[in-house]
């Protein structure tokens, strides 16, 4: 009998892993399903319903319904990657000693689940802005991708720090969970860089999140062109966070398997 490869016991044991964890999170019936999409849709649809109530028909130049999904959906994929990256290994600890899981396989199949789960919410709420007559198609579709996989590097390698720094210190979730509230306010979830004073903008530039949906909204939209999103440094961001990642992981992979 022919030895599998370490790439074909990885796609295996990932894909046993996804199927897990489906059933684990969603539960067994098709309605959990539902509202693993019906929760981030609700969200995103009751803030356009608040800003809309207000009288705001439009910001920067864009109708508020699709200003405001080109914020919240990504950075509810930044939470929840950072989310459930940073607790992966921990809660399938118990798998670890079977010799086909490695602690990188859960890593892997949690970052697939959260975007696979973000691309079917955006594209069916873009079905229903534009059943009902908004201009939906994105204005630079490669740039509005390439934007959103920086985010996804970036939230993958915070993912994967925040993972190794649980093995030390148990309530790093709760750090996150402390964290992502503010950070929904200063990463231009309800605004952009044109409403905000240039004085203030360096408040915002530190903030890679803020670059990864200025970029986004310039590559979607027409009518609007950043001030400050710079693909520079986000890539970087993304380069630097994945390095520190992948090493603090490798350093510690003994450890994972041993804890």
């Amino acid at each position: 009998m022919k030895s599998r490869t370490s790439w074909q016991i990885m796609r295996d044991t990932v894909h046993a892993l996804f199927i897990r964890e489906l059933r684990t999170r969603f539960g067994a019936n098709r309605l959990g399903y539902f509202w693993a999409l019906a929760e981030p849709a609700g969200q995103a649809a009751i803030m356009v319903a608040l800003f809309s109530a207000i009288g705001r028909h439009s910001l920067s130049g864009v109708p508020v319904a699709l200003f405001m999904l080109s914020g919240i959906l990504p950075f509810k994929l930044f939470s929840k990657l950072l989310t459930q990256l940073s607790a992966a290994v921990q809660a399938n600890k118990g798998l670890l000693g079977y010799r086909q899981v490695a602690p990188i396989d859960p890593l892997v199949t949690r970052l697939i689940i959260e975007f696979a789960t973000f691309l079917i919410v955006y594209v069916l709420l873009l079905l229903i802005l534009a059943w009902v007559g908004l201009d939906v198609l994105p204005d630079d579709f490669i740039h509005l991708l390439a934007a959103t996989v920086l985010m996804v590097f970036v939230a993958a390698g915070l993912g994967m720090i925040f993972c190794v720094t649980q093995l030390y210190w148990d309530d790093v979730t709760k750090l996150i969970n402390l964290v992502m509230t503010p950070m929904m306010f200063i990463s231009g979830v309800f605004y952009s860089a044109t409403m905000v004073p240039e004085q203030y903008w360096y408040l915002f530039s530190w903030n890679p999140l803020f670059h990864a949906i200025e970029l986004s909204r310039d590559a979607f939209f027409a009518s609007y062109t950043t001030p400050l999103g710079s693909w520079y440094y986000l890539g970087a961001f993304a380069l630097v966070t994945q390095a520190m990642g992948l090493m603090l992981y490798r350093a510690n992979h003994q450890r994972f398997v041993a804890s």
